[in-house]
């Protein structure tokens, strides 16, 4: 179990579900412990926090001074430790987090957007297999083809919808996948059942 280096306070294995600091001794998680600030000179800045004490830095976000017992580091940045609570209360999504929500964005709009052209290609086939003595390899093509088209548009809308669900910087490539792979599934669906009822 993950202990705090200051006070030896068990810290659950996720830390940053409790922020950037001990929650019983508030001294920073992420930070060598033990360090005081000297007091700052006249001639040298002060940390915004703790008045009077020594700067070592500025802060990667907000641009505040800060001294050794407010920096922290969160997310391979030095940051002071008021924007790192910022960060945690937002829920600020990770860069794999990031990088995720858009490939589910771009695949849902990917194949959304291709599972109508090879629907076409499908219809092609089997318009060509009608007029071409019933060819059993146009047949075979076209099943295919729509089969593909289907799952296509089953995927890019689940995609698309996972995506619109973890909320993130891509809501409109997302929202777009899901309304044209949700729309090529009404169709087709409705279709199909139209066909059922007319025969």
């Amino acid at each position: 179990m993950n202990r705090c280096p200051s006070c030896d306070y068990p810290l659950p294995h996720d830390r940053e579900r409790i922020g950037a600091r001990c929650p019983s001794c508030r001294d920073p998680l992420y930070e060598p412990p033990g360090r005081v600030s000297r007091f700052a000179r006249e001639d040298e800045g002060a940390c915004a926090l703790h008045a009077g004490r020594e700067t070592v830095g500025t802060c990667g976000r907000c641009g505040n001074y800060f001294c050794e017992v407010c920096r922290t580091r969160w997310r391979d940045q030095i940051l002071c430790a008021a924007c790192a609570e910022r960060a945690l209360a937002s829920r600020e999504a990770t860069p794999e987090q990031a990088r995720a929500h858009f490939r589910q964005a771009l695949l849902g709009l990917v194949l959304s957007l291709g599972s109508w052209p090879v629907f076409i290609l499908g219809q092609v086939s089997a318009i060509g297999f009608a007029f071409a003595n019933r060819n059993v390899l146009l047949a075979l093509l076209a099943l295919v083809l729509v089969v593909s088209a289907v799952l296509m548009a089953v995927v890019g809308t689940g995609q698309a919808a996972a995506a619109l669900r973890t909320r993130g910087h891509h809501m409109i490539m997302a929202t777009s996948g899901f309304l044209i792979g949700g729309l090529f599934l009404g169709i087709f669906i409705g279709n199909y059942v139209l066909q059922l009822w007319i025969t």
